[in-house]
């Protein structure tokens, strides 16, 4: 924070307001900082000029903080896409009303609104961030417990014809096929 509390001090002692921002007063968007820059290098003391390496300093300190922003965006967009077509339950807020409601349902689409991913939950708006659960597909599921079920089944009914047969006084040689819990 110490890094920022300077930023604002030398952006008060130069006479620019670093909270006009719109409507973030606490972050130093690029635009504040090439500002900064440029109002540092116009107003500095012309019998010690800063130094070109302290400039090349704080460009490369700005290009890694708008690289490490893009890559946070590309992630969450990335994990918002990895949501579509699943069914999500999520806090929804209606802006205009003020009123704050719960939506299950199926991701339809992502977008991109004010650097923040909503998911279009069944025509509703819900902020990724405001994601609460992401639900089994019961269809995905059912389908996997049928087959689990199915497999279940063959094997009893191949356990229960080697049983007849032991009673009945055949050898039966074969293994016992063990069914893997994986499938």
């Amino acid at each position: 924070m110490s890094t920022v509390d300077s930023i604002q001090d030398i952006m008060a002692k130069y006479g620019m307001d670093a909270t006009k921002d719109k409507g973030k007063s606490d972050n130093l968007n690029k635009d504040a900082f090439l500002q900064l820059l440029v109002t540092q290098m116009r107003y500095q003391d012309p019998l010690e000029p800063a130094k070109n390496e302290d400039f090349l300093a704080q460009m490369a300190q700005f290009s890694s903080l708008e690289q490490m922003q893009n890559l946070n965006t590309s992630s969450t967009m990335q994990q918002a896409y990895s949501l579509i077509g699943k069914t999500v339950l999520g806090l929804s807020y209606n802006e205009v009303s003020g009123e704050s409601k719960y939506v299950e349902g199926v991701v339809q689409s992502v977008t991109l609104k004010g650097g923040e991913a909503f998911l279009n939950v069944d025509g509703v708006d819900v902020a990724l961030a405001k994601v609460e659960a992401v639900l089994n597909d019961h269809a995905t599921s059912n389908e996997a417990m049928i087959g689990a079920i199915n497999q279940i089944n063959e094997a009893l009914v191949a356990i229960n014809e080697k049983i007849d047969r032991i009673a009945a006084g055949e050898t039966v040689e074969e293994p016992v096929e063990n069914v893997d819990e994986g499938q």
